[in-house]
């Protein structure tokens, strides 16, 4: 097996696909333990990387997407220095391909997609729609170098005061968001499970301050209510965030970024699904979890590999047509002492 001493690895989209990407450093880290490692990611997503605990990650590195061309000029000078012996590259866009291939890294392992992999030292087969989660996909990047071992996602935030002095395992959170309006569980289906929950079950509202407005819908509609809600949504910074779930009794996620976070801190989690589906590999990875989705196929869904703006049909029904006592019957079982 070859020494590695010094490895960057790049994933440069979004925050739940940055979170997976910690299954790379589980490996490295429990394979190679001597390897120092190196991520880049987004720029406002390197604060999640607080909440990894192991020294082997040295640094993250951030890109900042507003400023795309300054950033990548000012990354592909400093990374040069770092005179990396491999670079890992697990965007297949072009911009992060030619930065791989431009850091002086001895190896350049990378997927068939990307538009530079025929520059790869190594080009891996993206396969994508199998049911093959995103985490084996990742690993395969590291299949030559470190067998076909799989490593789940991991995070361990640093504790902070719970608000509302909420008890560690006694709530829930519902996050109704995410950054695709048509993998949103519609509002009026989350208030619409939340009624048949026990009144006395303590419910914290997560969510980005971009839908926050999406969580004052739900408050607003228990406003006369006697029930046990709190709105969390845009109060804290990622890692607080993050504690948050990994303390909640059980979460309930769309097919977003807190999905995976609740799989890096293994918390059982209900994953909702409207447009797209499970075999696209970015389900729940957590011990205990659930998936929601429709219970007949539909000819127009999945409509896309991505979520998008609006359902092109107009109807959204793979979201309107969800039973939620599928949501309640998860929740009964997943739920301590059920």
């Amino acid at each position: 097996m070859a020494v590695v001493s010094k490895v960057l690895i790049i994933q440069t989209a979004f925050l739940g696909d940055a979170i997976l990407v910690t299954s790379l450093l589980e490996k490295i880290r429990n394979e190679s333990p001597h390897a120092q490692i190196h991520l880049l990611v987004r720029k406002g997503h390197e604060g999640i990387f607080g909440a990894y605990t192991y020294p082997n990650l040295v640094r993250v590195w951030a890109h900042d997407k507003q400023n795309k061309w300054t950033s990548w000029l000012y990354l592909r000078r400093s990374l040069v220095r770092e005179k990396f012996d491999r670079v890992v590259v697990v965007q297949r866009f072009f911009g992060m391909g030619l930065l791989s291939l431009l850091v002086g890294a001895k190896q350049v392992v990378g997927f068939d997609k990307n538009p530079m992999s025929f520059l790869f030292t190594k080009k891996v087969k993206h396969i994508f729609g199998s049911g093959q989660h995103e985490i084996e996909r990742n690993t395969a990047l590291l299949e030559p170098w470190l067998g076909p071992k799989l490593f789940k996602p991991f995070l361990n935030p640093p504790a902070i005061s719970l608000p509302h002095s909420l008890i560690a395992k006694h709530y829930i959170c519902i996050s109704p968001g995410s950054v695709w309006e048509t993998k949103r569980f519609p509002v009026a289906n989350w208030v619409e499970f939340i009624r048949l929950l026990p009144k006395n079950q303590a419910i914290v509202l997560m969510g980005s301050s971009d839908e926050r407005y999406l969580s004052e819908e739900i408050e607003a509609a228990f406003k006369e209510d006697q029930r046990f809600i709190y709105n969390q949504a845009g109060q804290h910074a990622l890692l607080a965030s993050t504690y948050i779930y990994q303390q909640s009794s059980l979460s309930f996620v769309n097919d977003s970024g807190p999905l995976h976070l609740c799989s890096a801190v293994n918390v059982p989690t209900v994953a909702v699904y409207c447009s797209t589906i499970p075999a696209f590999g970015f389900g729940p990875l957590s011990e205990q979890n659930r998936i929601v989705e429709l219970s007949e196929n539909i000819a127009c869904r999945p409509c896309g590999d991505h979520g998008k703006k609006s359902c092109p049909l107009g109807h959204f029904n793979c979201a309107h047509q969800i039973d939620v006592q599928l949501l309640l019957k998860a929740y009964q079982e997943l739920s301590p002492g059920s």
